[in-house]
């Protein structure tokens, strides 16, 4: 048994194991036991099951549909590349359409098939029943990050993701506290589900444009002494001012997406450790806290005597929220750790002081 926390410490405490009606989890995932396979999947404009092609496989296969939409076929760990390409050649002989069809190795997969639906059912709810008053910042997160998400919408959207995950738990995993139990993982999987979720929504693409565009500006700058113009700097990107323009406003949907509360803990095992949801007055107020630093940051880098700071933004989100050292940023980045710096310091002294109360 673990010593008590220090008084004024917060408890950070191992979350329960779950039962349904007198069952445990342990004796629910018992009916499907986790093993390493090999995880083929792929993006198809199609309406497509690929439950259809497994009796054509020659080796034996499992298929689950997650809610992003993606095809996933589940082979013995070492088939992968080969049942990829006898799906790409049932598909084409179907005249199904196949796009980036990748293959990822000795991962943890339970056929849930396998377990009694009601039981898997139960277990899934009652994790959603759980995680969902304590997983605050989560919930405030994709609410705040993603336009057309509500409140309203997090619990039936927890829940798939809770589905969609579930195969990938393995109950055998040891952590420092013992056997990692099934809300322990999914909080380790539902910590970065808002980060993962937004890349996804927005694109990575977004994300490129706006580093091309800040070294393109920083190397003008360096030889003109100037700002660019529009066309000069669409000219130096390669593209029409139309494309600028759009891109522009791409970064400006990026950089809206705001409240980025800091989701790091202790340093213990994320899969291991968690601190309950108890105190939510201190919660709440260590969240508003929060907002009001990343509103008034966000204010600085987009409000800059010449327009939005694209290096200021990439910098101040690498160094201060994804926790990254100047070093670390400026490698990232491709720049000089100067340039970082300068950033940095260009944006936090814009910041108005009023804007923190």
């Amino acid at each position: 048994m673990a010593e008590p926390p220090d008084e004024g410490v917060d408890d950070p405490r191992r979350v329960p194991d779950l039962e349904v009606d007198g069952f445990t989890e342990i004796d629910i995932f018992d009916q499907a036991p986790v093993f390493s396979a090999d995880r083929v999947f792929w993006d198809s404009p199609d309406n497509f099951d690929p439950a259809v092609l497994l009796p054509d496989l020659t080796m034996s296969a499992w298929s689950r549909r997650w809610s992003d939409g993606l095809c996933r076929v589940w082979v013995p760990e070492g088939k992968g590349y080969d049942a990829r390409e006898q799906i790409k050649t049932w598909c084409a002989e179907r005249d199904i359409e196949v796009f980036n069809a990748r293959v990822e190795t000795g991962v943890p997969f339970r056929d849930l098939d396998q377990i009694e639906r009601r039981l898997l059912g139960g277990l899934m709810a009652a994790a959603v029943d759980w995680l969902y008053p304590r997983m605050g910042q989560v919930r405030r997160r994709l609410v705040a990050d993603l336009d057309l998400v509500e409140d309203d919408d997090v619990r039936s959207m927890m829940y798939l993701f809770v589905s969609d995950v579930t195969d990938r738990y393995d109950s055998d995993r040891e952590g420092k506290l013992g056997r990692v139990n099934y809300l322990a993982f999914l909080i380790g999987k539902m910590r970065n589900w808002p980060h993962d979720l937004a890349r996804a929504t927005y694109g990575r693409g977004a994300v490129a444009d706006r580093l091309n565009r800040s070294r393109a500006v920083d190397a003008f700058v360096a030889e003109e002494h100037r700002q660019p113009t529009e066309v000069e700097l669409a000219e130096r990107l390669g593209i029409t001012v139309t494309e600028l323009r759009q891109r522009d406003e791409s970064l400006a949907a990026m950089s809206a997406m705001r409240n980025y509360a800091s989701l790091s803990d202790d340093g213990q095992d994320e899969a291991e450790r968690f601190v309950a949801d108890d105190r939510t007055e201190d919660a709440a107020i260590d969240y508003e806290r929060n907002a009001v630093l990343s509103r008034a940051i966000m204010a600085a880098v987009l409000d800059g005597p010449k327009g939005p700071d694209p290096m200021a933004l990439a910098s101040l989100y690498l160094t201060y929220w994804e926790g990254m050292s100047k070093a670390d940023v400026a490698r990232a980045l491709d720049v000089l750790p100067k340039t970082v710096s300068a950033a940095v310091e260009r944006a936090t002294s814009r910041i108005d002081p009023e804007g923190l109360e």
